[in-house]
């Protein structure tokens, strides 16, 4: 009976420190996702006439700035402490935030967006701290967790501030902004400090472990294909659709947003199909149906069948997020921190790099063009999961025990 009680109330503050973490990690991604789509309107005074392309690379100057950074804060976490790391995180963004709200000059708002991008980095932060309370086991799961209140912060930010975009100065916003990851790095504060060690659950039904035959290195470089993948089409997407004979902004949103609708509705569901399948097969089928959507949107030449195209792309995007979640979960490594920071790393070069490609490669062709980048990009990473020993001279020294 003792046994009994102890277990339940470590699975309460179990569920409880992952319900925390994940709602913090939501209220900090609400900002750093929401206010981008606003840089022309939160830069409109700052910029002269003959420097608005500059809102670009604005637009990716936080996203480098965490890519260079979230390997070092990695090894910071594995050295002093992933919660007080995820703490750092929200602290950083709220410093960014703060510093961007109260610019009057550009310059100054420059360095608000870069302390963002430097001293952010919530998502792996809130990874690598997960990973040191869960064990392997759950970790897959949790994982599409933090994925999920990206992807729901994804499209409730948009909506929420454009509404108080009419009612205050748009760079203020930022500093009201600030008052979420401060509110947020204050809760962290009482989650646990130490590592928890697991033990299976006797009781649990056996379930099919996660096991991959990849490598740390190969599951970067996917990884690094598979954002790039479902990137590239997204700074276009408007004008895409106005070819394709749909004018209609909100029909247009909705077209955008279905991807993302789709992987929360599937990971809300009962996860117990998840284990019925091996990390490669998910990424298999995931990177096969994304390259598959892409090459159907590329071709379109109305927007009749885009439903249909834009949930076979969301469900390709859902698979292969599990699949990868599988992978890197079931990787054995005492640099957690260093790992996760990595993981993110991979995809914001890939955001990064997807910009700057669909800017050059609309200029010389259609706009239709980067769904092609977005095929071919996913059936790369698709070759890599089904031929990994190709790519075995691949060395993971990083994670050498």
């Amino acid at each position: 009976m003792a046994s009994l009680e102890t277990s339940v109330t470590y699975s309460s503050r179990f569920n409880k420190t992952i319900i925390t973490v994940l709602i913090c990690h939501f209220i900090a991604s609400f900002s750093v996702l929401g206010m981008p789509l606003f840089l022309p309107k939160v830069m409109n005074g700052m910029l002269a006439e003959n420097q608005q392309m500059l809102i670009g690379w604005f637009y990716v100057l936080p996203t480098v700035c965490t890519a260079l950074a979230t390997p070092w804060w990695g090894r910071f976490a594995d050295k002093y402490g992933k919660r007080l790391s995820l703490i750092r995180a929200q602290l950083g963004l709220a410093l960014g935030f703060i510093i961007a709200g109260t610019a009057s000059e550009i310059w100054q708002f420059s360095i608000g967006l870069i302390i963002q991008g430097f001293c952010g980095g919530t998502f792996a932060a809130s990874n690598a701290y997960l990973s040191s309370q869960v064990g392997k086991n759950k970790l897959a799961s949790t994982l599409n967790l933090t994925q999920f209140s990206a992807r729901l912060s994804l499209l409730t930010a948009p909506v929420i501030l454009g509404l108080f975009m009419g009612l205050e100065a748009p760079l203020k916003i930022y500093c009201y902004l600030a008052l979420l990851p401060l509110i947020a790095a204050v809760v962290i504060t009482r989650l646990p400090k130490k590592e928890q060690a697991h033990k299976p659950n006797k009781n649990s039904k056996t379930i099919v472990t996660a096991t991959s035959s990849l490598s740390f290195n190969q599951i970067l470089l996917i990884k690094f294909l598979f954002s790039f993948s479902t990137v590239v089409s997204f700074p276009y997407f408007l004008p895409y659709m106005q070819s394709l004979q749909v004018s209609n902004e909100s029909l247009i949103g909705f077209y955008f947003s279905l991807p993302h609708l789709i992987y929360l509705i599937v990971v809300m569901l009962n996860p117990n199909w998840q284990t019925r399948m091996s990390a490669q097969q998910l990424c298999r089928y995931g990177l096969a149906i994304l390259g598959i959507s892409a090459g159907l949107q590329f071709q379109a030449e109305v927007g009749s069948w885009m439903v249909f195209w834009r949930l076979l792309m969301g469900l390709g995007i859902c698979l292969t997020f599990i699949g990868l979640h599988q992978s890197v979960s079931a990787l054995k490594t005492s640099a957690s921190g260093l790992m996760f920071g990595r993981f993110d790393s991979a995809s914001k070069w890939a955001g990064v790099v997807a910009g700057f490609c669909a800017g050059i490669i609309v200029q010389q062709f259609t706009h239709h063009t980067p769904f092609l980048l977005s095929m071919i990009s996913a059936l790369l990473a698709l070759t890599i999961v089904l031929f990994p020993r190709f790519q075995s001279q691949l060395k993971d020294t990083e994670h050498a025990e």
